[in-house]
């Protein structure tokens, strides 16, 4: 079994890439994947997205399982990660004003997905299991039922203004984390994606629309820019942050190119 993984990120409007504050890792064996969302009104929030995502991928252990025996357990070394890097901030000859943070931003929030895939190698053991905070979503495209599978938000009218977070201090309280299992073949697709586009994605569905699906075939950077600019001009989307990982499951994945440039999502 073959698997391709493709990852593309775009800043708000009026934003440079260098201030993403969405961060994307995958394992070098592709079993692990993550995206984060860090919190824009929280401190350091790109650092924090950063740390959970490389955390997840790079573990020894199944991270889920990790995560599930006690989620505390597992973010409080990735919390004093997170803490020494502010304390290097702070104590840093020159530093600017707004690097040690206030009485309302002092500590870094973001949500959190985490995917993991066994049976890559194992053909008897094609299972999927993810783990999620907040409203980052994974998509699940089976290719025989053409059914899409969503977790954790269930509709497009779910999301919040303030989503639930992963907090990079242990005084504040993180929220609980939410899990999901099932089963894959050659031909399905996952996605990942952040707030805004995982919203559209959504309420594209909703609407019985078919614009959606464009996005599982965007193979460039440049046409990812390209329909996100779309969405935004037409006010379809919330002008935020918008990073998505594919994951295409098969041995001849064949997934056409598409010129989105010259596409309007409707």
């Amino acid at each position: 079994m073959t698997q391709e993984i493709l990852s593309f990120s775009l800043p708000k409007i009026g934003e440079e890439e260098k201030n993403i504050q969405d961060r994307f890792e995958s394992s070098s064996d592709g079993s692990l994947i993550a995206i984060a969302d860090g919190a824009g009104s929280s401190l350091y929030p790109r650092k924090w997205a950063d740390i959970l995502v490389k955390s997840f991928c790079q573990s020894s252990e199944d991270p889920i399982e990790t995560i599930k025996e006690s989620y505390q357990e597992w973010l409080k070394p990735l919390q004093e990660e997170w803490r020494q890097y502010y304390l290097a901030k702070i104590r840093a000859p020159h530093r600017k004003w707004w690097e040690g943070g206030s009485q309302i931003k002092d500590r870094g929030s973001s949500t959190f997905i985490g995917l993991r895939f066994q049976g890559l190698q194992d053909l008897e053991k094609r299972e999927w299991q993810a783990v999620a905070v907040g409203d980052s979503c994974l998509f699940k495209l089976e290719r025989k039922t053409d059914n899409l599978q969503v977790f954790p938000v269930k509709n497009s009218k779910s999301f919040k203004r303030i989503a639930k977070c992963f907090e990079s201090l242990p005084e504040y309280q993180s929220s609980s984390p939410e899990f999901e299992e099932g089963w894959y073949e050659d031909g399905d697709i996952f996605l990942l994606a952040t707030d805004a586009l995982a919203q559209w994605i959504l309420r594209d569905y909703e609407n019985q629309s078919q614009e959606w699906r464009k996005v599982s075939c965007i193979n460039r950077h440049r046409d990812f820019v390209n329909f996100i600019a779309q969405l935004r001009q037409k006010d379809l989307i919330e002008n935020d942050d918008t990073t998505v990982a594919m994951i295409k499951i098969g041995k001849n994945i064949q997934v056409s190119e598409v010129d989105l440039g010259n596409d309007e999502p409707r």
